[in-house]
């Protein structure tokens, strides 16, 4: 049986959860009374100009109207509140007025971005694409994708361009311009079932989430956007495979009578009537970038995935696709920085106050950065010192300084975030004075990992950041 780690609940609950430099801090918006669900919940979140949060719920109700005597219209509005939660004069929102024709709001949103200019962007099922001003609520431009049906959750340049796919795979991906004219399509057919695009500041690299079946987050690039078509960037892997090198990155049933033809296919499954294989890669619910140039990836609920080690949370990956660390507690408590499935994420003016939208927690948390990256020691013994491990960041080697203040037995081992032990470092009588310990993680996968000593009794601990 594995070593758990014995004070990681206490530990998570002092710091304050810290995720590679993310600091769980509270819940901004929250809808105890639903129930955790896999068909409803909160799907988007943006943050405007003023520090206010937008966010809107998919298959949960705002208000019912009667326009006849016989008809009730039930709208899903889209909800804007202050930093403390507190509702905007005009939230929800369930009427949209664009050129004298106003539009119930009667369909789930799919995603939402804020615009060059900090006004909202909002993509429902249906198919329309609106602009909001974010002072008022009201309508600025609406856009109709010609091929109708559910959006994915849109993203815009640093020069405004506005990109918009459908969910559905093999559709195109348009680009418009800041009122929502149509410009061009800029990737002929996506092949995936994606929720979310994500653009780079210059507009030359697009990040889809392919959500069904595991597709990892695929890159895309032109050097000329809207002059030359986005094409599949060659050079960066799909992002989020977790999978070893060779393994085939699709889940596939093969008849008995198939012959199979190639060497990168990895059988796990054998029966009379069929082959199975199955493998562990991103569901990315949500992209989006980051202030920091990174990409937050949300993976999907444990539960339809069946990956018990990745999912049910959020990864952040540079943009050559190499993974950093993930972010929050697998299904754990909402209020303590659990997540279930990520649905967006936002950031205040200055990058400092990161948002996630939760869908079955019906919930909006709020992490504060911490620049160091560095978590304090549960408690600082007179008996001993545990300082922070440098260099780090570190790959693939760190030291882990500390001092006795008396001699005594010193246990020091590392655990990752969901309490596993990974590593004994020490476990022997020593004498008082300053020590160094060794740890190398080659043979670990980045991300944020718990060191901690154990000294007469006496228990401290710190976080270390893995970044291969």
């Amino acid at each position: 049986m594995r070593k758990m780690l014995p004070v990681l609940v206490v530990f998570l609950t002092l710091s304050s959860a810290l995720f590679g430099g993310w600091e769980f801090d509270d819940v901004v918006v929250s809808y105890p009374e639903l129930e955790v669900s896999d068909g409803w919940g909160i799907h988007s979140v943006v943050v405007d100009n003023s520090g206010n949060i937008w966010y809107t719920m998919y298959g949960v109700t705002t208000g019912s109207y009667y326009p006849t005597a016989t008809d009730t219209v039930n709208a899903i509005g889209i909800h804007a509140v202050t930093a403390a939660g507190v509702p905007l004069s005009f939230s929800p929102i369930d009427f949209v007025t664009v050129g004298g024709v106003t539009d119930t709001l009667t369909v789930s949103c799919r995603g939402m971005a804020r615009a060059h200019d900090g006004n909202i962007l909002v993509a429902l099922g249906n198919g329309a694409l609106y602009k909001i001003n974010a002072t008022d609520g009201t309508g600025m431009a609406k856009y109709e994708h010609p091929d109708g049906s559910s959006l994915t959750k849109p993203a815009v340049d640093a020069a405004g361009n506005i990109y918009i796919g459908r969910v559905s795979s093999n559709y195109p991906v348009k680009m418009l311009n800041s009122d929502l004219v149509f410009q061009t399509d800029v990737v002929t057919a996506f092949p995936k079932i994606n929720r979310a695009i994500a653009v780079s500041p210059d507009g030359t690299d697009l990040y889809f989430g392919s959500t069904w079946t595991g597709g990892g987050v695929y890159k895309y690039h032109s050097d000329a956007p809207g002059i030359l078509p986005h094409e599949p960037d060659l050079t960066t892997p799909v992002i989020g495979n977790w999978e070893p090198e060779g393994v085939m990155d699709t889940t596939i049933t093969i008849s008995n009578d198939t012959t199979i033809i190639g060497t990168d296919t990895t059988i796990v499954v054998v029966s009379d009537t069929s082959i199975t294989q199955h493998v562990d890669y991103l569901w990315a619910e949500d992209v989006t970038l980051g202030p920091d140039g990174n990409i937050y990836a949300a993976n999907t609920q444990i539960n339809f995935t069946g990956d018990e080690e990745h999912g049910s949370l959020w990864y952040v990956y540079d943009t050559d696709g190499n993974e950093l660390y993930s972010i929050g507690i697998q299904q754990g408590d909402y209020l303590q920085g659990g997540v279930y499935n990520g649905r967006g994420a936002a950031w205040n003016a200055d990058g400092t106050v990161m948002y996630l939208a939760e869908w079955g927690y019906n919930c909006i948390s709020v992490w504060n950065l911490n620049p160091e990256g560095v978590d304090p020691a549960i408690t600082v013994p007179s008996a001993h010192t545990l300082a922070q491990n440098y260099p780090n960041p570190f790959n693939p080697s760190t030291n882990i300084p500390f001092e006795l203040h008396q001699d005594g037995l010193v246990e020091l081992t590392v655990f990752d975030v969901n309490g596993r032990e990974v590593a004994t470092l020490l476990n022997e009588h020593l004498n008082v004075g300053i020590h160094t310990a060794q740890f190398n993680g080659s043979d670990l996968s980045s991300g944020l990992y718990i060191y901690q000593l154990s000294f007469n009794g006496e228990v401290s601990a710190k976080n270390m950041l893995l970044v291969k």
